[in-house]
């Protein structure tokens, strides 16, 4: 079997090389080295290196307390509509960043709806945080909320006829379970808002933090040396998130073990946490909520009438046409992106070799590098050649951002396909490509359809990533954002945000119904047989 692969594990080696070392390589190749004493002494530098770092550890904290505190709700308590309202808390994760910071400015800007009346701006260091626990704390979340699930319940059995009280529990039980998960949440969670530029670039004013510095220097004045040393500065919190949880995940619980938890009745806690999520969950919709208001009003705060100005403007200026290049960009990344990391992933999971750990190895590393850095080096790296300032470097970009979260869910998934497949259609003479059509793939579509979906949402929302790569031809709807922020039309804005929101709602929506539908059909099937 590892003779039929050979040649596709060469590609995908290749395909990885050059796609994520060399850009990386080419990146660091660029540096002038005078320049890194001048950039690190340099007073602007140094003021956003301090404000990155500062804003990051306060919005990490805040964003994990308030994700931790979520998932015990839907965990640990007797909350109803589970369901509903996992899909509310992570319904942020659907619009870009920016968005996050805009619809802040539209509540508590220097004329917001919200603040006008109360005389006060959110812009500055308490918005970047602010904006940022918004835009992260979904992340933090599905991570501890997946921790939960593996947590061994009859330790809290034990643990009652113990006498351990409430803290103890959580200490000698709970932590133990949850330790890998919340490091995990810590490490993601500061890597994404210490590597962001979208929340600080819209609601931190003259707050001036690491990523939006990057983008001054490379966009503004050209400097791509300051640019790619500001670059390296990013991929260190990345860098250590990235080792930190490799070398953690020997100690996880891989698996689930003891009966389903049952929880005692206690309706004070119920409606403590349940108010909680509930407030949370408005507060995202708040948001949103603004952007619907701003987006049907002539003007907030001079003249609150309805109107279809800002409709009318953005459909002037041909909004179909960059709607077109982002669905042609994310639908071609859900698709190609898709397919690659499915047979990457079978090559590590299930073929091996030594090709196949320098593949595992070529693509996990993705995870330490953020999309301003990736931007960046393709830009360098890629710029001037046939394939610069097109639809296909888009697509590859975004490949390569985004492969390290589905290639893990392929992984996982194929491990639990009975390794033993393969071998049995060797020895029955069945070719291996009618097995993994015929038996590996049905096994794992649902991991494939939710590939597809991450793959298409987070190519819709970025910004970071493509910032450096597009032109006037192929530049995507989140492009439109930061563009329209920047001219203060905030009910244009508005309006890109919500048709983002929309079609990323609507692909999330025909994978739940099409998942649903198969899981009543298996139900039927199994009804069926019992009779």
């Amino acid at each position: 079997m590892k003779k039929k692969f050979g040649k596709l594990n060469v590609f995908l080696l290749i395909f990885l090389g050059i796609t994520v070392l060399y850009p990386l390589l080419m990146m660091i190749g660029h540096i002038n080295v005078s320049d890194i004493g001048k950039l690190v002494g340099s007073v602007g530098f140094q003021e956003a290196l301090k404000n990155s770092l500062f804003v990051g550890v306060i919005a990490t904290l805040i964003s994990v307390i308030v994700a931790y505190l979520l998932a015990y709700s839907i965990n640990r308590t007797n909350i109803k509509h589970r369901a509903v309202l996992k899909l509310c808390i992570t319904v942020p994760m659907l619009i870009p960043s920016i968005s996050h910071g805009l619809g802040l400015i539209n509540l508590f800007g220097a004329r917001g709806i919200i603040s006008s009346l109360f005389g006060f701006n959110i812009v500055g260091s308490l918005g970047i945080i602010v904006g940022s626990v918004l835009y992260s704390f979904p992340i933090a979340f599905l991570i501890i909320d997946d921790g939960f699930k593996y947590v061994d319940t009859n330790l809290y059995e034990s643990a009652r006829v113990l006498g351990l009280n409430f803290h103890q529990t959580f200490f000698k039980v709970t932590f133990t379970y949850l330790k890998k998960p919340l490091f995990s949440a810590v490490f993601a969670v500061f890597t994404m808002i210490f590597t962001d530029y979208g929340v600080p670039l819209s609601v931190g004013g003259m707050y001036t933090t690491l990523p939006v510095f990057l983008y001054k220097e490379v966009i503004g004045l050209l400097n791509y040396s300051t640019g790619t040393i500001v670059g390296l500065f990013l991929l260190i919190p990345a860098f250590i998130s990235f080792m930190v949880d490799t070398f953690m995940r020997d100690y996880a619980s891989t698996s689930a073990s003891g009966r389903e938890l049952v929880l005692k009745e206690n309706k004070v806690r119920d409606v403590i946490f349940k108010i909680y999520t509930y407030v949370i969950i408005l507060s995202v919709f708040v948001i949103i909520g603004s952007f619907v208001y701003y987006a049907v009003m002539d003007n907030v705060l001079l003249n609150p009438v309805l109107s279809m100005k800002h409709f009318n403007y953005v459909i002037s200026n041909d909004v179909g046409g960059y709607l077109f290049n982002s669905l042609v960009i994310s639908g071609g990344v859900a698709i190609f992106g898709t397919l690659i990391t499915y047979f990457v992933a079978y090559v590590t999971g299930r073929v091996r070799g030594k090709m196949a750990r320098i593949i595992h190895i070529l693509t996990i590393i993705t995870l330490a590098v953020p999309g301003m850095v990736l931007g960046l080096a393709y830009s360098i790296s890629f710029s001037g050649t046939f394939i610069y300032n097109t639809f296909l470097l888009l697509i590859i970009v975004n490949i390569i951002h985004f492969i390290a979260s589905p290639y893990l869910m392929a992984y996982n998934a194929l491990q639990k396909v009975n390794m033993n497949y393969e071998i049995v259609a060797k020895t029955c003479n069945v070719g291996l490509l009618r097995i993994i059509k015929d038996v590996i793939i049905p096994c794992t579509k649902l991991t494939i359809r939710e590939m597809f979906a991450y793959f298409f949402v987070n190519s819709m929302i970025t910004i970071s990533a493509v910032a450096f790569l597009y032109n006037t031809k192929n530049m995507p709807l989140s492009i439109l954002i930061n563009t329209y922020e920047g001219n203060m039309m905030l009910g244009e804005a508005a309006i890109i945000s919500l048709i983002i929101l929309m079609f990323n709602v609507i692909i999330k929506l025909v994978i739940y119904l099409i998942n649903r539908r198969e899981d009543r059909r298996k139900y039927n099937e199994v009804t069926y047989e019992s009779f």
